[in-house]
């Protein structure tokens, strides 16, 4: 059986490990989209390059040892990693515009806060800026 072939197994393991490390980025990344879209995308991006290495590298032990049944294996690999890819693409997608219709919103309101109360609005920019200049001041005098 070709699972049975100690180098065939080493990297299916090691794929696997590869895989279920993806997978967790995957849904850490997903948990911070509504916060950092952007900065999420980023690992999750390496993690699936790093999948789509991994499942290059097995193939080539497949396909190393010869045999019918790794030639076949790694048609399979490839297929599943060309969907795996299609499919985080499009939840890449989905998550983003979520993310930017959220964005949208946050934004709209708070350009309608600050129409409601523009006194207030100038009044927190202008503690911010103070708060700021303050933080800037007491670094340069240390």
């Amino acid at each position: 059986m070709l699972t049975q072939n100690p180098k065939i197994r080493k990297e299916i393991n090691h794929l696997h490990d590869t895989a279920n490390a993806a997978v967790r980025q995957i849904r850490h990344a997903a948990r911070d989209t509504r916060d950092t879209a952007r900065d999420a995308a980023g690992p999750v991006s390496d993690d699936v390059k790093a999948l789509i290495e991994q499942l290059q590298q097995t193939i080539d032990v497949l396909t190393r040892e010869g045999s019918v049944e790794s030639m076949a294996a790694g048609r399979r690999l490839r297929e599943h990693a060309h969907e795996l890819t299609q499919q985080w693409r499009a939840r890449g997608r989905d998550r983003m515009d979520w993310a930017r219709d959220q964005m949208d919103v946050a934004v709209d309101q708070g350009r309608q806060r600050v129409v409601e109360s523009p006194l207030m609005a100038v009044g927190i920019a202008a503690l911010c800026g103070a708060f700021i200049g303050l933080l800037l001041a007491g670094r340069r005098s240390e």
